[in-house]
């Protein structure tokens, strides 16, 4: 069961990787795909202050709208460690799109007469998503047969692949390995008394409750194995192992480690009743954003959007 549960996990990841990968491909310009540094780079400008970005029908969108946008989404700051200028004019440039279509729904909210208490950008939200709710009220909801179908049409996503749990012993390098004669390492010979003890019966846990620091006995609790910094050899007698075998010490990165086998897994397939409820999260959020792209895109028909380059001259009309 608990496989069943890692790999149901692994497979909604990829779930929601795909949502998200399909709704920010929907919402880049053409001049916004990975590719093109320079005007992803120039989408930092956008963030100048007091400049005009959009407007949509007399409604102006100006940059401190966008900056206001990115705060929300930064969690209240305005912090991009860890992007790159690239990723984050890419960023930049999507959360204009995103400003841009939240005013058109916000607008036909408000001509359907729904009000919001909110303010500001928080309140174009709220009325964007009062728009997308009642449109979507008029559609039925996802039925039982539209789970079990997407569970056999999207067979793949929810196979559970075969793999090794085993148990570990890790003891780091006690001195400068040395490349002709690792017997000398304290680590390794130590490695070899334990390996010893373990195949006489004597349970890695306990020997490593004695032997290895703290930080790293969690080692020693049955995981799974999914290779190591070590060599390629070595890594296939650790996956050949049978449950109850020992093998090792093997050098690894840091240290040695010795390996006991615990099970071996075979394949199989998440059953439906466990994907049930994540096929179906998936399902409505897909359906929600096909229902904003439908509406967004019947919404620029029928009224005016002008986008401002950084420098204040129009860039394009939609």
């Amino acid at each position: 069961m608990r496989r069943s549960h890692l790999w149901l996990a692994c497979a909604v990841a990829i779930l929601v990787g795909l949502v998200a990968l399909k709704v920010a491909r929907s919402s880049r310009t053409p001049s916004e795909r990975p590719g093109d540094n320079a005007l992803l780079l120039k989408n930092l400008a956008l963030l100048e202050p007091k400049q005009l970005l959009a407007k949509v029908g007399d409604v102006e969108l100006r940059s401190e709208d966008l900056r206001e946008s990115l705060q929300t989404e930064f969690q209240g700051q305005m912090s991009h460690a860890g992007l790159s200028p690239e990723d984050l004019g890419l960023k930049v440039g999507q959360a204009l799109d995103v400003l841009v279509q939240d005013e058109l729904l916000a607008q036909a909210a408000r001509q359907d007469g729904l009000k919001t208490n909110l303010k500001g950008g928080a309140g174009r939200k709220d009325l964007a998503r009062q728009y997308l709710a009642q449109n979507l009220s008029k559609v039925p909801p996802i039925d039982e047969v539209e789970l079990r179908n997407f569970y056999k049409n999207q067979g793949e996503k929810f196979v559970i692949p075969p793999s090794f749990e085993v148990r570990e012993l890790f003891l780091p390098l006690q001195s400068a390995p040395e490349k002709r004669s690792k017997t000398k390492d304290k680590a390794y010979v130590l490695g070899q008394e334990l390996a010893a003890r373990i195949r006489q019966g004597e349970p890695l846990e306990s020997l490593a409750a004695q032997h290895v620091p703290k930080e790293q006995r969690n080692r020693a609790q049955v995981h799974e194995f999914r290779g190591a910094a070590m060599e390629s050899e070595d890594e296939r007698r650790v996956l050949a192992l049978t449950p109850g075998e020992v093998v090792g010490p093997l050098r690894i990165e840091g240290g040695y480690s010795v390996f006991q086998g615990v099970v071996q897994n075979r394949s199989g397939r998440i059953p439906f009743y466990e994907a049930r409820e994540k096929i179906k999260t998936y399902l409505e959020t897909r359906r929600v954003e096909e229902a904003r792209q439908r509406l967004v895109a019947d919404l620029q028909r029928l009224k005016p959007v002008q986008r401002f380059a950084p420098d204040k001259t129009v860039a394009a009309v939609q």
